[in-house]
């Protein structure tokens, strides 16, 4: 737990709302920090089989060393709640990691600062700022973003943002609560749509995206590329098929509704994909077919499938 002369001491229960991907790794990291964690979604079996998940998916950081983890304490400090109301009692600090969708978080955000208007309430939205939820709590000096990254223990940041009527000892708070919880937190200054990562890593997508559209290339083609580039294994394609397809383009969405260059619109690609349920690993088909993608050929990015095979 936090010392007792820091702020973050004053945040012991965590209430993650949403137990998907990036929900159940969230209340894992708090649960790993001593803290009392309760889970929900508003399906009761995500929140029920979080940790049958959450055991699966960190056995390899674990086993390698890149986590030092005693997981069996840390799951069991994380107690899956299947009413809202109940699962925000007394609770110190509200994380929202549910569907990338502005009508979905308001309706959270109503419910849980009615529950306890006392309650930090962060949104771990990676698109929407959270001054788009403010007509929805009690108390706007007590919500932020709290922007967290999936497969933390190599991504061990987050981007703290503030309303724009979040108190500063809120502010203070909040980043030392992520500080304890052994993550780097970046504080975005004023209002920024996409904060700091997602800002930059949007224009990479909207133009991989845009050069595929208009023919140029293929995705796989575009991911060799970046990949030679930048010396490492993921191009944009594989990263948006290993976040998924409809979560991308709920994101993409999000931005072209607020978009002022005309050039700025949905990718004909991507939606015909998330038409077909094509949403990339999670349904085993994307950008790329799985589980074994082109880009995990010995080799790659130089390498291809009939290498594989020769």
């Amino acid at each position: 737990m936090p010392n007792a002369s820091s702020p973050a001491d004053a945040i012991s229960v965590v209430t993650v709302i949403g137990a998907g991907f990036l929900g159940r790794q969230i209340a894992a990291m708090c649960a790993a920090s001593g803290r009392e964690v309760r889970l929900h979604d508003a399906d009761p079996g995500a929140a029920e089989h979080a940790g049958a998940m959450l055991r699966d998916y960190l056995d390899t950081p674990i086993a390698s060393g890149q986590l030092s983890w005693d997981l069996d304490t840390v799951l069991t400090r994380i107690t899956p709640v299947h009413d809202l109301a109940e699962a925000m009692r007394d609770t110190d600090l509200m994380i929202e990691a549910v569907r990338e969708d502005l009508a979905t978080k308001r309706e959270v955000f109503r419910a849980a600062s009615t529950a306890n208007p006392r309650a930090y309430l962060a949104t771990n939205s990676s698109s929407i700022m959270s001054a788009e939820l403010r007509d929805c709590v009690i108390q706007t000096d007590r919500l932020a973003n709290l922007h967290f990254f999936p497969e933390f223990w190599s991504r061990s940041m987050v981007e703290l943002m503030g309303c724009g009527e979040t108190s500063a000892e809120s502010m203070e708070t909040l980043r030392e609560f992520c500080e304890s919880l052994g993550i780097y937190c970046a504080i975005v200054r004023g209002q920024s749509k996409g904060f700091i990562i997602n800002r930059v890593w949007r224009a990479v997508k909207r133009e991989a995206l845009r050069v595929v559209d208009e023919g140029h290339a293929d995705p796989e083609d575009v991911d060799r590329l970046w990949a030679f580039f930048w010396g490492i294994r993921y191009g944009p394609f594989a990263m948006m098929d290993r976040v998924g397809l409809d979560v991308i383009a709920d994101i993409e969405d999000t931005y072209i509704a607020v978009a002022t260059d005309p050039a700025d619109v949905r990718s004909r690609t991507l939606h015909e994909l998330v038409a077909r349920g094509e949403l990339g690993v999670k349904t085993g088909s994307g950008f790329y077919s799985y589980p074994d993608p082109a880009y995990t050929v010995p080799g790659w990015p130089r390498a291809t499938t009939d290498d594989e095979g020769s």
